[in-house]
């Protein structure tokens, strides 16, 4: 069964008006089924082009893409729940939030990121780059792109099963979520960049992260 997108062409006839203007506000947002990209640049080609972008267009990037580009940092791709990313003892202690600014068919907000179902939770409404850019070091850059990714560190089960090396662990695979994250953007022709210059406490207030979660690392992708 094809899953519910946000498109004008399917939604009721009250709503897909305003879709021109304004998009909808949904608590849950199914990401569109995943389509293999065909006859894209090689991984050498990535490799070898990948760079940090800090300048962005204010084009919007679609809903596909921007599920592209969350299936590549964090996408189920195995039995029992394995991941584009490896981690120790597949525990994946590393949870993901977007912060939605300009995706064609998305409210602009701060969603939850269920990696197992492929869905968006709202969380926050509203724009958050011009904060979360003053939580980040002021980095411009934060208010220019078109959607976020944020890596949180939840570490209670991977205490149990690696004790104190357990936020390491956890660093080490944001770093591979990131790369995923920055290589994928690549190949789609996209810019992005990974800042792991956070004011932790300002971005837990700010997006009201739960206590017992640390913010690791923040992914930027948009136009370039």
């Amino acid at each position: 069964m094809k899953r519910p997108t946000l498109i004008a062409n399917e939604l009721p006839p009250t709503l897909a008006p305003s879709l021109a203007t304004k998009a909808p506000v949904l608590d849950r947002v199914h990401m569109p089924i995943r389509k293999p990209l065909r006859d894209g640049p090689s991984l050498d080609h990535c490799l070898r082009h990948r760079r940090s972008s800090r300048n962005f267009l204010p084009d919007p990037l679609t809903l596909d893409e921007t599920g592209q580009l969350l299936w590549a940092a964090l996408g189920c791709t195995g039995l029992g729940g394995l991941r584009t990313a490896p981690s120790a003892g597949a525990i994946y202690p590393v949870r993901a939030y977007l912060l939605a600014a300009s995706i064609q068919g998305l409210a602009p907000g701060f969603y939850s990121y269920d990696v197992d179902a492929e869905t968006l939770q709202l969380q926050r409404k509203g724009d958050k780059r011009k904060s979360l850019a003053r939580a980040a070091a002021g980095q411009s850059c934060v208010e220019e792109c078109a959607c976020a990714l944020l890596l949180t560190g939840w570490y209670k089960r991977a205490v149990r099963e690696f004790g104190d090396a357990a936020p390491r662990l956890a660093a080490i695979e944001a770093g591979h979520i990131g790369q995923n994250f920055c290589l994928q953007a690549t190949a789609m022709g996209l810019g992005a960049i990974g800042l792991g210059r956070l004011d932790t406490e300002a971005v837990r207030l700010l997006l009201r992260l739960p206590d017992d979660e640390e913010p690791l690392y923040l992914l930027l992708a948009g136009r370039i």
